[in-house]
């Protein structure tokens, strides 16, 4: 995340901090932000409110008369937009609450003097930054837990189906297709030097097991991705030896599309409903 606070006439930079590596000149960036926000007033008669560039999502916030301050935040493009709206306003206010009195003595003006007077702000947000992320990151481990349930649910209703819908020479074949392929996944370079990923172990008689503490210790997204990557290959597997209409006849016959269906709010609240669409319903 970085964060700006620009007088909104001028463009003069009253305040910048940044958690995130960027190799552009901060004084620079904030004459074009400044510049950029008069366009889209002069053009569309409105704030511009948030738009994606140079590899960022970026945020605005306009606090109009009498203080005219334009509030500025980016982050990676996967950031959800309401989210640093949300952020970006809490900044907003406890910044203009702060510094109110400075307004006041620099006769309604900000840039009147010495600006180094808004730098110890710049601990307020550390402060605020830090609660976020470590809200965020308890977040995601409940998330990872509630993914991993799902997951190891979908795996169990996938292994019944291959033990109780197939003749041994196609079960035999699948489960040996399958373990070839975990194995060539695990030594993938994305994955492979993920050592907590270890956790996730294949055998044919024991099957999957993914329901591991030291999951929590790797990277969330890394996690998701590799579930995801292991029940494609699964399906994949199927498909290749038993064709999609049968695939199709054991998903509805094995109770996984009752479980998807009724399961599908959770699956919303999880970002995994897309996932399981695609995967079994658009074979």
């Amino acid at each position: 995340m970085i964060v700006w606070v620009l007088d909104a006439e001028s463009g003069i930079k009253l305040l910048y901090k940044s958690f995130m590596k960027i190799e552009s000149d901060e004084d620079i960036v904030s004459g074009f932000l400044t510049a950029f926000h008069h366009f889209s007033m002069v053009e569309f008669r409105q704030s511009l409110e948030s738009i994606e560039m140079g590899g960022l999502k970026w945020t605005y916030i306009l606090e109009p008369e009498p203080y005219n301050l334009l509030f500025v935040s980016a982050d990676s493009r996967d950031a959800k937009t309401e989210m640093l709206k949300a952020r970006l306003n809490v900044i907003r206010k406890s910044f203009i609450d702060e510094f109110k009195s400075v307004w006041k003595k620099k006769k309604s003006s900000w840039v009147n003097g010495d600006i180094n007077v808004f730098l110890p702000f710049r601990r307020v947000i550390e402060d605020f930054y830090n609660q976020w992320i470590e809200a965020e990151n308890l977040k995601n481990v409940a998330n990872l837990f509630d993914i991993l349930r799902v997951f190891q649910q979908v795996l169990i209703l996938l292994r019944t189906i291959i033990n109780k819908k197939m003749y041994s020479k196609s079960r035999n074949l699948i489960l040996g297709q399958i373990e070839k392929r975990f194995k060539d996944l695990r030594k993938q370079g994305e994955f492979k030097n993920q050592p907590e990923l270890k956790s996730i172990t294949y055998t044919r008689d024991n099957w999957f097991d993914i329901i591991d503490a030291n999951l929590i210790k790797c990277d969330y997204k890394m996690v998701l991705t590799y579930l995801e990557r292991i029940i494609i290959q699964i399906v994949d597997v199927m498909k290749e030896i038993k064709g999609k209409d049968l695939c199709f006849k054991y998903f509805s016959e094995g109770e996984l599309y009752a479980y998807i269906y009724n399961n599908m709010k959770f699956l919303k609240e999880l970002n995994l409903d897309s996932f399981f669409f695609e995967t079994f319903l658009l074979l």
